[in-house]
């Protein structure tokens, strides 16, 4: 990180990101062409999880390279100025890398939808139509390497 005044070196700071984020940006590669797509998800135990359906450019995407980048961020406000130039953003926000794999064993689908719809809802259990399931893919994400930025906090 080139500002290193800036970097969030706490890491119960960097995990309230994970689970305040709504909205985790993944970011795939298609080639030499880049893609972005905003996604639910859960975090738990250094991997993120993705609920997403079973086709589709995304799926492409990863059945070739499931190398894959994400962000996500809370807190945003636009700091004005008198300057235009002089105007910036406050911010906490997660960036980091990982591998992509897609969850195949129902038992694993399930517990992954059930730490991700606890990420969303006040309910304590969840109940899946094995048909449920089956139409949907979760993708896990094992986190390679995760940093966290500040800026105006």
């Amino acid at each position: 990180m080139r500002r290193n005044d800036k970097e969030i070196k706490d890491h119960e700071i960097i995990l309230k990101v994970l689970n305040q984020s709504e909205t985790c940006r993944i970011a795939l590669c298609n080639g030499l062409k880049p893609y972005i797509v905003p996604m639910n998800f859960a975090y738990h135990d250094n991997t993120l999880y993705l609920h997403s359906a079973t086709e589709g450019r995304k799926i492409n995407i990863l059945r070739k390279n499931n190398n894959i980048s994400f962000q996500m961020d809370v807190k945003t406000q636009v700091v004005t100025n008198e300057i235009p130039c002089n105007w910036g953003m406050k911010y906490l926000s997660v960036i980091g890398s990982g591998k992509a794999q897609f969850i195949q064993d129902a038992m694993e689908k399930k517990e992954a939808m059930d730490i991700i719809m606890a990420k969303y809802s006040s309910e304590i259990t969840f109940e899946y139509s094995d048909e449920s399931l089956n139409s949907i893919l979760v993708i896990k994400i094992e986190i390679d390497e995760m940093t966290g930025k500040k800026s105006g906090y």
